[in-house]
């Protein structure tokens, strides 16, 4: 009897010893982590052609438009994407100071209708894209050489574009990264230092950023009010006016002049490299599309 109660004893402590060596080691997981993960890298000309995004879309009450790039090709990771071509039109010889508004630009349209138009007045605009990743910023400038002909008064003295109002058309969800425009009433000025038209601090510009001239709903409302006719009448976009002096001498001749469009990289502040010699940083020069 005291053999067969001693062995019992012993069965049932190994299986509670047992029981609880299960139990440290089987606890039930209701919850778990595990990662997600990708990589951005900035594209190169391996990667395709960018596209314009267009700066004022169907939803804002724009016209749906297709937009080439002002370099066809372009690949980033930092470009000008479009720039703006200033046609002032044909205009009478006057010996008055002058002020024109610009023609305004046209857009093709993506859907035209069977007998409608297929090109309609668009804002003008510049856009650069920034896909670099590094949120350095930029500045795009642009400056003016001589409205010439090939006539005996060849340059137009005195002749200054102004660039008279401006908005700023930021392509991405946080708008606390945009760019800055110029500020209103803007002068550029023959063979003048290039002017800075839009800007992107260190922090800000990631992304599609476009500096915008004109009032889309003014330029639709002309095109379509009653009377008018494509093939004789113009839209013009007061927000880019040229100025002639009565003075100047002009000939019957067309007069052209060369917006040069340059997008450089922000420089470093001191702060950001204390080893850094700041008269040695200068800014360089990406890209500089021609009109």
């Amino acid at each position: 009897m005291k053999l067969l109660r001693l062995a019992t004893i012993t069965a049932l402590s190994s299986t509670i010893l047992a029981g609880g060596t299960v139990s440290a080691f089987a606890e039930e997981a209701r919850e778990v982590t595990t990662e997600g993960q990708i990589q951005f890298t900035p594209p190169t000309e391996d990667d395709g052609e960018l596209v314009v995004i267009p700066p004022v879309g169907p939803d804002e009450g724009g016209p749906d438009v297709e937009l080439e790039p002002e370099v066809p090709g372009t690949t980033g990771p930092l470009s000008i994407m479009k720039a703006a071509t200033m046609n002032f039109g044909s205009q009478v010889i006057s010996n008055q100071d002058q002020t024109y508004e610009m023609i305004a630009e046209m857009a093709k349209l993506t859907n035209p209708e069977e007998e409608g138009p297929t090109h309609v007045p668009y804002v003008s605009f510049a856009q650069v894209q920034d896909l670099r990743g590094n949120n350095e910023g930029w500045d795009l400038k642009v400056s003016l050489s001589n409205f010439e002909s090939n006539t005996q008064n060849k340059i137009l003295t005195g002749a200054q574009i102004t660039l008279v109002g401006s908005a700023i058309r930021y392509e991405g969800s946080n708008q606390g990264n945009a760019p800055t425009a110029h500020t209103a009433g803007l002068t550029l000025l023959p063979n003048g230092a290039a002017q800075s038209v839009m800007k992107a601090e260190k922090g800000k510009g990631a992304g599609a950023s476009s500096v915008v001239w004109g009032n889309q709903k003014d330029l639709t409302d002309q095109f379509e009010s009653e009377g008018f006719d494509p093939e004789k009448d113009v839209v013009k976009n007061s927000a880019i006016q040229l100025f002639i002096p009565g003075s100047t001498a002009k000939d019957a001749a067309t007069y052209t002049s060369t917006l040069t469009w340059e997008l450089t990289e922000t420089p470093k502040n001191e702060d950001d490299d204390s080893d850094a010699d700041s008269g040695d940083i200068e800014d360089k020069v990406l890209a500089s599309p021609q009109q």
